[in-house]
């Protein structure tokens, strides 16, 4: 923002399991910091961070918010990210962009699985941290098993900055642990605690630097002004987590995490130049501009709204920038900075500030954004493939190109969201992380596009070969009266190896078929291998010749030999023992150690095949294959088994032959789906 020194800035990112208070934190942050006149809160739908219908409605946060606010001369960009998994692509996108992560966990729960995925996201991105046990003014709420259960997680770097004061059982305040006099409103074993806990807070202190350690040994502390710096490098390295704590509800510890945010977290100069391919762009304002794109949503009055970070120069609103991405120009209008439902116009951004744009043509979610004078693109974000899919159909006739244009702006609006036309089954798939994912997707294609749809299961793409040759014949002949139809063909098909695909032979001798009618032949051919024979499948690996046949000098056409070459090639598939195949995918899923048992059992009743496994820290990969069709629930059935703590990833392997004993009921599927139509 104009007028604010590059290290006044903070950009962060609030993350957590889901419900653990991370909204909650930031409505009170805005609201104490004065950016909100009034506390917004969640229960009450008038969160200043939850503002989409679908999420006042579920009392959760379903997709990022970047807010901004100020505190004691420090601009502060905040994102606040969802904590349920199926909206994980928001908060990887988020910590691409952040300086570093608050971590919020709840007094009651302690440190849950939702909290353990995104610390994880944040150690790849490096960043620098802290947490806020939250939520301690409710009945159930237990700070020390809280704190115990956080460094049981995250090892012993996490130390108390503060500790919860009560009175009369009832939460009144929090205690700094660096001032003295704080700790007097502590019990006696709390002080105790407290003291402990101090020595091992200097101690990390003093660690950053040899001579404060010299110091620290001789002496045996370090006086304020040596500690609050040694805190802060401690921070920036990653050797000491402060945990802070409070009560959002009742405002108890905000002010004091306000302050540790500016105090403790890095600015865009503490983290740094950031590498775009070769070259490396420094924090500063009179450097070129450069930005990355990490959000995109389609607002209900001024349109497409597209956020970006910036990591150098500075920008005006109404100038031109170039995106790197896709080699295009194209022209920022206003600038903004966004509270709420609220757009707030600004006259400049610089480094570490999250700015929204709206109405730009070409920008979409990961794309670069430069100075024309130097293009730069940084690396691409890193998403989580989806893992779930389901088949979109309208209910209404005549609202498929409605729903195609409001499934292309939900996605480009989530990247963590896929929706293609499948060529094979004909259906519309829908692709996302998980049932509430795809479920909130449907309630925005309904509210913002007024666009009803079902979804079912989506149809395996089965294919069809043959296992021994065969030949198949067929005579076209039709009189009508005046000029007929004729065209007879001989063809023989033969089995290929799985990958092969589709060739077409000619093998005619003597002109018994002039050449001119063997593209109609192989056409009608073609279309019968679409169709399939056995249950309506794209037909492959197989060679079809054409051996024999004749024709008639007036009735003869290209019309009656691809009829003819149709019949005779189902004729031909018939006979040489059809089979169909399905679709394997590898598969790997990681699981906390207990859950071993369960999931090899799962897999062994799916069919499928254990072909390793692999141990990552505490937890372990399992590889194996399995059929597609064994797999299209198991995102929500892996969630089951696991209490949420196993993921998995798939891709496709190849086909193999479906069991005997599995193909009367998939015909039966293609025959009831054939009745319907």
């Amino acid at each position: 923002m104009k007028g604010i020194p590059v290290d006044k800035v903070r950009t962060f990112s609030i993350i957590g399991h889901g419900g653990c208070g991370k909204t909650s934190i930031l409505d009170a942050m805005m609201f104490i910091s004065g950016a909100n006149d009034r506390h917004g809160r969640v229960d009450a739908g008038s969160s200043i961070g939850d503002t989409s219908d679908e999420e006042r409605e579920r009392k959760i946060s379903i997709q990022s918010h970047p807010l901004h606010c100020t505190w004691k001369e420090h601009s502060i960009f905040i994102i606040d990210t969802p904590g349920y998994a199926d909206f994980i692509g928001d908060v990887a996108c988020s910590l691409r962009v952040a300086d570093a992560a608050v971590v919020v966990v709840d007094a009651a729960s302690g440190v849950d699985v939702g909290t353990m995925r995104v610390w994880k996201f944040a150690d790849v991105h490096r960043l620098p941290r802290m947490i806020v046990i939250s939520r301690l003014d409710k009945e159930n709420a237990d700070y020390g098993r809280c704190l115990e259960s956080i460094r049981h997680n995250f090892g012993e770097k996490c130390i108390p900055l503060f500790f919860p004061v009560r009175t009369q059982s009832a939460l009144s305040g929090v205690a700094d642990l660096r001032a003295e006099k704080d700790l007097e409103a502590l019990d006696a074993d709390a002080q105790a605690m407290a003291a402990r806990v101090k020595e091992k807070l200097v101690e990390a202190a003093a660690e950053t630097d040899d001579s404060l350690l010299e110091k620290y040994l001789e002496a045996g502390g370090l006086s304020p002004e040596e500690l609050a710096p040694a805190l802060r490098k401690a921070v920036l390295a990653g050797s000491l987590v402060p945990v802070l704590c409070g009560s959002a509800e009742k405002e108890i510890g905000i002010r004091e995490l306000l302050d540790a945010l500016c105090s403790l977290l890095p600015s865009p100069e503490d983290r740094g130049e950031i590498k775009a391919g070769d070259t490396a762009v420094a924090p500063k304002r009179d450097e070129a501009f450069s930005a990355l794109v990490f959000k995109s949503v389609t607002d209900p009055f001024v349109g497409q709204l597209t956020y970006f970070r910036i990591y150098s120069g500075s920008i005006q609103p109404n100038t031109s920038f170039y995106n790197a991405s896709v080699q295009k120009s194209e022209r920022f209008g206003h600038l903004y900075l966004i509270k709420g439902k609220e757009q707030i116009s600004i006259e400049e951004g610089g480094p570490g500030d999250i700015i929204a744009v709206a109405k730009l043509k070409s920008t979409v979610v990961g794309n670069s954004l430069t100075a024309e004078s130097r293009p730069v693109e940084f690396p691409l974000l890193w998403l989580p493939k989806p893992v779930i899919s389901f088949a979109v159909y309208s209910k209404k006739r005549g609202e498929e190109e409605k729903i195609a244009t409001g499934l292309h702006r939900i996605t480009q609006d989530d990247p963590t969201l896929k929706a293609v036309r499948n060529s094979e089954t004909k259906e519309f798939i829908l692709t996302g992380m998980g049932d509430l994912h795809i479920e909130t997707a449907v309630q925005r294609l309904k509210n913002k596009f007024g666009v009803e749809v079902d979804l079912r299961t989506p149809t395996v793409p089965y294919k069809e070969t043959i296992m021994i040759s065969a030949e198949g014949h067929e005579r076209h002949k039709k009189q009508t009266g005046g000029r007929g139809q004729y065209g007879e063909v001989y063809l023989k098909v033969e089995p290929m190896e799985r990958g092969s695909g589709f060739e077409f032979v000619d093998d005619i001798v003597g002109g018994v078929i002039p050449k001119g009618y063997l593209p109609a032949i192989e056409k009608g051919v073609r279309g019968a291998l679409e169709a399939g024979v056995v249950a309506g499948f794209p037909v492959v690996d197989i060679r079809v010749r054409c051996v024999d046949g004749s024709y008639h000098d007036v009735d003869s056409s290209n019309l009656s030999f691809e009829l003819a070459g149709s019949k005779a090639f189902k004729d031909g598939m018939g006979k040489a023992r059809p089979i169909l195949l399905e679709p394997i995918y590898n598969l790997e899923v990681t699981v906390p150690a207990e859950y071993m048992g369960a999931i090899t059992g799962d897999l062994n009743s799916k069919r499928g095949r254990i072909m390793g496994m692999e141990q990552i820290g505490e937890l372990q990969k399992i590889k194996a294959q399995v059929p597609l069709a064994e797999m299209l629930r198991y995102c929500t059935e892996l969630r089951s088994l696991t209490g949420g703590r196993g993921t998995f990833e798939m891709e496709f392997a190849s086909y193999e032959e479906l069991p005997a004993a599995l193909v009367p009921r998939i015909v039966a599927q293609f025959q009831a789906k054939k009745e319907e139509k």
